[in-house]
C-alpha cells in the first residue's frame, strides 16, 4: 500500500507486465478485474482497461511488452498502460458508422473523470481515471 499526496485516503497499486501478444489480453483483463474488485468503479475502469490494452496490443508494433498498473482508492480507480512504443500519438479517429474499429479513445474520453498519454524515454503510457459514483 502506498499513499499518494493529493488523493483521497490510501491507494493499493498493483502492478503486472504481459507480452505483447493479443493473446495477453484476456490475462490483462483478468488482472485488472482482481485489483479492482469490488471497487464501485470497477466495472468502469475494467471497461477503459480493456480499450487501453487492446490499443497497446494492437498499435505499439515495436513494443514487446505491455506493463499495467492500477491504482485504487476510496474516491477512484486508475489504470495506467505503458509500453515500449515510440511511434505515433493516440489520437481520436473520426466517427464512421461503417468503420469496425476506431471508436476506443472516444468510449474513454466518455467514461474517464481524466485520461492522457505521455511519451517516456523508455516508451509510452496511455492512463485513465474513474471516480468511485456518487452515494
Amino acid at each position: 500500500m502506498r499513499t499518494t499526496a493529493g488523493t483521497e485516503g490510501p491507494e493499493h497499486v498493483r502492478t503486472s507486465t504481459f507480452p505483447r501478444q493479443l493473446s495477453a489480453a484476456a490475462a490483462a483483463r483478468r488482472f485488472v478485474r482482481q485489483a479492482t474488485d469490488g471497487h464501485p468503479a470497477a466495472d468502469e475502469a475494467l471497461l477503459l482497461a480493456a480499450e487501453l490494452i487492446a490499443n497497446s496490443l494492437v498499435h505499439a508494433l515495436d513494443a514487446t511488452t505491455v506493463t499495467i498498473t492500477v491504482a485504487v482508492s476510496e474516491a477512484f480507480i486508475r489504470v495506467d498502460v505503458r509500453d515500449e512504443g515510440t511511434r505515433g500519438i493516440p489520437y481520436m479517429r473520426r466517427d464512421s458508422p461503417d468503420a469496425e474499429d476506431g471508436r476506443g479513445l472516444r468510449l474513454v474520453n466518455q467514461i474517464a473523470r481524466r485520461w492522457g498519454f505521455t511519451r517516456e524515454p523508455a516508451g509510452s503510457c496511455c492512463w485513465a481515471e474513474v471516480s468511485t459514483p456518487a452515494t
